[in-house]
């Protein structure tokens, strides 16, 4: 066989090789179609039974009938879609409904299935249709090494109220990235009562390598019986806790809180300091006023801008003690209120939260 001989035959393959594709992607869209015409019309009577269901008009029955005839795919995305749109009576009642559905107890055997993407779809179910019956289930599922798998699993703590389940999210909590942690967050403070009860416990372990997260977690939850475990740790060795505190600190006004900020206006470590300020000025204790003042002239930058972005909470008693340090002979003091001072309203609410 010569070159030529050969070149004909790869030409030959590969332009049957090409007209295979061709026909497969025309014979994929060709199926795509069809599906959605087929499934188009039981999407709509879905929404339009789902829609009187949720006006009281029709039966959960009728509900349950359409959703079946649906693929589990689509009526997983149907459920997610309704959850909230439908009050929580009404669907607890469906929850309960769909646990005798043999589509359900497919989508919920699917937990232990090995690709992951079917496990996701089993998390997305139980985040609007789960029952304390799945508390089990979603154990697993929130500790699954899928991320996907675990933070739409976690959703699941507003339909299911279990001191296991918040405790396995609070574990997991601190090895989350900063984004998804705030996720995390948002679905825990829906278990207030019990996660409240988890970190007074966490909080107390002052040994705990996850504790600065678990302080910047309690500082979100604002919850004032978690004052006084914040406060107790203003004294910790770790630089990062005690930045945590300085922070929560801002939204418990209390003279416990005044008293521990001031100790961490100053604090060794500038983001402490830099915190610190920020709090004292969210409290705006007019006893604190002189000590914001003098935290102008720290050596670093950033306490500079969050002791003089502190002081405009103070009213017209932060503002004229601006103006004397803008004429003062602190030369960074004098910036820095010039600085503030130049701010706009708009800014000043931004910079200042």
């Amino acid at each position: 066989m010569t070159a030529r001989h050969f070149l004909t035959v790869v030409a030959l393959v590969q332009g049957v090789l090409l007209a295979a594709l061709l026909i497969l992607i025309v014979l994929n869209r060709w199926f795509r179609l069809r599906r959605r015409a087929r499934d188009d019309p039981r999407r709509l009577a879905v929404e339009g039974v789902m829609q009187r269901w949720a006006l009281g008009e029709a039966d959960v029955r009728v509900v349950l009938v359409q959703l079946a005839r649906l693929p589990v795919s689509l009526a997983v995305d149907a459920l997610v879609s309704w959850s909230a749109r439908v009050p929580g009576d009404r669907w607890r009642r469906l929850a309960g409904a769909l646990e005798h559905e043999w589509w359900a107890r497919l989508v919920r055997s699917n937990s232990k299935s090995g690709r992951w993407w079917k496990r996701l779809e089993t998390a997305r179910f139980l985040s609007v249709a789960a029952t304390p019956g799945d508390t089990a289930r979603l154990l697993k599922l929130l500790r699954d090494p899928h991320p996907a798998v675990h933070i739409a699993t976690v959703a699941t703590l507003e339909r299911v109220e279990s001191a296991a389940l918040a405790t396995a999210a609070l574990e997991r909590l601190p090895q989350l990235a900063p984004t998804v942690s705030a996720y995390y967050a948002g679905m825990l403070r829906r278990s207030r009562t019990v996660v409240v009860q988890l970190l007074l416990t966490r909080l107390r372990r002052t040994d705990d390598p996850a504790l600065a997260r678990l302080t910047e977690f309690a500082g979100r939850l604002q919850e004032p019986a978690l004052r006084e475990s914040l406060t107790a740790l203003a004294g910790h060795a770790d630089a990062e806790v005690r930045t945590q505190v300085a922070r929560a600190l801002g939204a418990f006004p209390h003279p416990e809180s005044i008293a521990a900020l001031t100790r961490l206006a100053g604090d060794a470590q500038w983001p402490v300091r830099a915190q610190a300020a920020r709090s004292l000025g969210m409290l705006a204790d007019p006893a604190t006023l002189p000590l914001l003042h003098a935290a102008l002239r720290d050596p670093d930058w950033w306490v500079r801008l969050r002791s003089g972005l502190a002081l405009t909470r103070f009213g017209s008693a932060g503002r004229n003690a601006l103006l004397a340090a803008e004429v003062g002979a602190d030369t960074s003091a004098r910036d820095m209120a010039r600085l503030v001072l130049g701010l706009s309203p708009q800014a000043l609410a931004e910079f200042a939260a």
